[in-house]
Protein backbone atom coordinates (compact mmCIF):
# COMPACT_ATOMS: atom_id res chain seq x y z
CA UNK A 1 0.00 0.00 0.00
CA UNK A 2 3.21 2.53 0.67
CA UNK A 3 4.69 1.73 -2.37
CA UNK A 4 1.52 2.16 -4.61
CA UNK A 5 0.85 5.74 -2.81
CA UNK A 6 4.51 6.48 -3.18
CA UNK A 7 4.21 5.34 -7.13
CA UNK A 8 0.78 7.84 -7.35
CA UNK A 9 2.24 10.99 -5.34
CA UNK A 10 5.27 10.91 -7.15
CA UNK A 11 4.36 9.70 -10.91
CA UNK A 12 0.60 11.68 -11.07
CA UNK A 13 2.20 14.85 -10.72
CA UNK A 14 -0.03 17.94 -12.57
CA UNK A 15 1.63 19.96 -15.10
CA UNK A 16 2.95 23.43 -14.14
CA UNK A 17 1.53 25.08 -16.83
CA UNK A 18 -2.38 24.00 -17.89
CA UNK A 19 -3.14 23.96 -21.34
CA UNK A 20 -5.29 26.55 -22.52
CA UNK A 21 -7.69 24.60 -24.73
CA UNK A 22 -11.00 27.02 -24.40
CA UNK A 23 -8.87 29.90 -26.23
CA UNK A 24 -7.97 27.63 -28.82
CA UNK A 25 -10.86 26.12 -29.51
CA UNK A 26 -12.58 29.72 -30.33
CA UNK A 27 -9.61 30.04 -32.16
CA UNK A 28 -10.12 27.74 -34.69
CA UNK A 29 -14.12 28.04 -34.42
CA UNK A 30 -13.51 31.66 -35.66
CA UNK A 31 -11.24 29.93 -38.44
CA UNK A 32 -13.91 27.82 -39.45
CA UNK A 33 -16.41 30.16 -39.30
CA UNK A 34 -14.39 32.98 -41.44
CA UNK A 35 -13.34 30.25 -44.22
CA UNK A 36 -17.12 29.34 -44.63
CA UNK A 37 -18.51 32.63 -45.10
CA UNK A 38 -15.36 33.40 -47.99
CA UNK A 39 -16.16 30.23 -49.59
CA UNK A 40 -20.55 31.26 -49.54
CA UNK A 41 -19.27 34.60 -51.11
CA UNK A 42 -19.29 33.31 -54.73
CA UNK A 43 -22.23 31.07 -54.70
CA UNK A 44 -24.45 33.45 -53.13
CA UNK A 45 -22.93 35.98 -55.68
CA UNK A 46 -23.71 33.85 -58.33
CA UNK A 47 -27.31 32.77 -57.13
CA UNK A 48 -28.15 36.10 -56.88
CA UNK A 49 -26.74 38.31 -59.58
CA UNK A 50 -25.62 36.25 -62.36
CA UNK A 51 -28.44 35.21 -65.28
CA UNK A 52 -28.37 31.47 -65.82
CA UNK A 53 -28.07 29.58 -69.37
CA UNK A 54 -31.68 30.17 -71.90
CA UNK A 55 -31.72 26.76 -72.27
CA UNK A 56 -30.37 24.39 -69.44
CA UNK A 57 -31.25 22.93 -66.04
CA UNK A 58 -33.93 24.12 -63.67
CA UNK A 59 -33.34 27.63 -63.93
CA UNK A 60 -34.09 28.37 -67.96
CA UNK A 61 -35.52 31.21 -68.73
CA UNK A 62 -35.11 33.21 -65.52
CA UNK A 63 -33.17 36.04 -64.85
CA UNK A 64 -31.77 34.85 -62.07
CA UNK A 65 -31.42 31.81 -60.25
CA UNK A 66 -33.32 33.35 -57.15
CA UNK A 67 -36.05 33.29 -58.80
CA UNK A 68 -36.69 29.94 -58.51
CA UNK A 69 -36.57 29.93 -54.61
CA UNK A 70 -39.28 32.79 -54.64
CA UNK A 71 -41.54 31.06 -57.40
CA UNK A 72 -41.20 28.10 -54.97
CA UNK A 73 -41.96 29.96 -52.11
CA UNK A 74 -45.06 31.59 -53.27
CA UNK A 75 -46.78 29.10 -55.94
CA UNK A 76 -45.77 25.41 -53.24
CA UNK A 77 -45.86 26.68 -49.37
CA UNK A 78 -48.80 27.62 -47.54
CA UNK A 79 -49.35 31.99 -47.59
CA UNK A 80 -48.26 32.38 -43.92
CA UNK A 81 -45.08 30.72 -44.70
CA UNK A 82 -44.26 33.36 -47.71
CA UNK A 83 -44.93 35.87 -45.60
CA UNK A 84 -42.44 35.02 -42.88
CA UNK A 85 -39.86 34.66 -45.67
CA UNK A 86 -41.33 37.66 -46.76
CA UNK A 87 -40.83 39.49 -43.25
CA UNK A 88 -37.32 37.78 -42.07
CA UNK A 89 -35.54 39.02 -45.52
CA UNK A 90 -36.98 42.48 -45.14
CA UNK A 91 -33.46 44.79 -44.71
CA UNK A 92 -35.08 46.54 -41.98
CA UNK A 93 -35.35 43.67 -40.00
CA UNK A 94 -32.06 41.93 -40.76
CA UNK A 95 -29.91 45.13 -40.92
CA UNK A 96 -31.05 45.44 -36.93
CA UNK A 97 -30.34 42.20 -36.20
CA UNK A 98 -26.99 42.07 -37.38
CA UNK A 99 -26.40 45.14 -35.64
CA UNK A 100 -27.57 43.48 -32.33
CA UNK A 101 -25.88 40.81 -32.94
CA UNK A 102 -22.42 42.75 -32.99
CA UNK A 103 -22.94 44.63 -30.00
CA UNK A 104 -24.09 41.34 -27.87
CA UNK A 105 -20.64 40.11 -29.10
CA UNK A 106 -19.16 43.06 -28.11
CA UNK A 107 -20.53 42.99 -24.68
CA UNK A 108 -19.35 39.57 -23.60
CA UNK A 109 -16.31 40.16 -25.30
CA UNK A 110 -15.59 43.05 -22.77
CA UNK A 111 -17.24 41.15 -19.95
CA UNK A 112 -15.09 37.83 -20.63
CA UNK A 113 -11.79 40.51 -20.61
CA UNK A 114 -13.27 41.96 -17.39
CA UNK A 115 -13.03 38.12 -15.72
CA UNK A 116 -9.71 37.94 -16.88
CA UNK A 117 -8.65 40.98 -15.40
CA UNK A 118 -10.37 39.84 -12.28
CA UNK A 119 -8.59 36.24 -12.49
CA UNK A 120 -5.24 38.22 -12.88
CA UNK A 121 -6.04 40.17 -9.63
CA UNK A 122 -6.61 37.87 -7.51
CA UNK A 123 -4.39 35.37 -8.44
CA UNK A 124 -1.47 38.24 -8.09
CA UNK A 125 -2.77 39.08 -4.45
CA UNK A 126 -2.66 35.09 -3.81
CA UNK A 127 0.84 35.12 -4.49
CA UNK A 128 1.42 38.68 -2.78
CA UNK A 129 -0.19 36.32 0.51
CA UNK A 130 1.79 33.47 0.38
CA UNK A 131 5.23 35.60 -0.52
CA UNK A 132 3.98 37.41 2.87
CA UNK A 133 3.04 34.30 4.79
CA UNK A 134 7.12 32.48 3.91
CA UNK A 135 8.23 36.05 5.49
CA UNK A 136 6.50 35.53 8.34
CA UNK A 137 9.35 34.32 10.89
CA UNK A 138 6.35 32.68 13.49
CA UNK A 139 4.60 30.96 10.18
CA UNK A 140 1.17 31.58 9.18
CA UNK A 141 -1.98 31.80 11.44
CA UNK A 142 -4.14 29.00 11.37
CA UNK A 143 -6.69 29.70 14.11
CA UNK A 144 -8.27 33.08 15.60
CA UNK A 145 -6.49 34.41 18.06
CA UNK A 146 -8.93 34.85 21.37
CA UNK A 147 -9.80 37.70 23.19
CA UNK A 148 -7.20 40.70 24.30
CA UNK A 149 -4.48 38.58 22.12
CA UNK A 150 -4.41 35.36 23.93
CA UNK A 151 -5.14 32.00 23.07
CA UNK A 152 -7.99 30.72 20.93
CA UNK A 153 -11.00 30.74 22.79
CA UNK A 154 -14.87 31.65 23.14
CA UNK A 155 -14.10 34.27 26.38
CA UNK A 156 -17.41 33.38 27.89
CA UNK A 157 -15.46 30.93 30.24
CA UNK A 158 -12.48 29.25 31.61
CA UNK A 159 -10.63 26.92 28.56
CA UNK A 160 -11.27 23.25 29.46
CA UNK A 161 -9.51 21.39 31.66
CA UNK A 162 -9.30 18.14 32.80
CA UNK A 163 -12.14 15.98 32.64
CA UNK A 164 -14.33 19.03 31.34
CA UNK A 165 -15.54 18.83 27.75
CA UNK A 166 -12.90 16.08 26.69
CA UNK A 167 -14.79 13.21 25.38
CA UNK A 168 -17.19 10.43 27.44
CA UNK A 169 -15.63 10.03 31.21
CA UNK A 170 -16.98 10.05 35.16
CA UNK A 171 -17.33 12.80 36.25
CA UNK A 172 -15.27 15.68 36.85
CA UNK A 173 -12.82 14.87 39.57
CA UNK A 174 -12.83 16.86 42.31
Amino acid sequence: MYYQCWAVMSCNVPHERVFKASRSNNFYMGLLLLVLFLSMLPVVYSIMTLSPSFDCGPFSGRDKMYDVVIETIEKDLPAFIGNIFTYATNPGLIIPAVLLMVLAIYYLNAVSKGYQQANADLKRKMQMDVSLAAQNPRGAVTRAPGPRGGAPGNGRGPAPGPGRGRGRGGPPPR
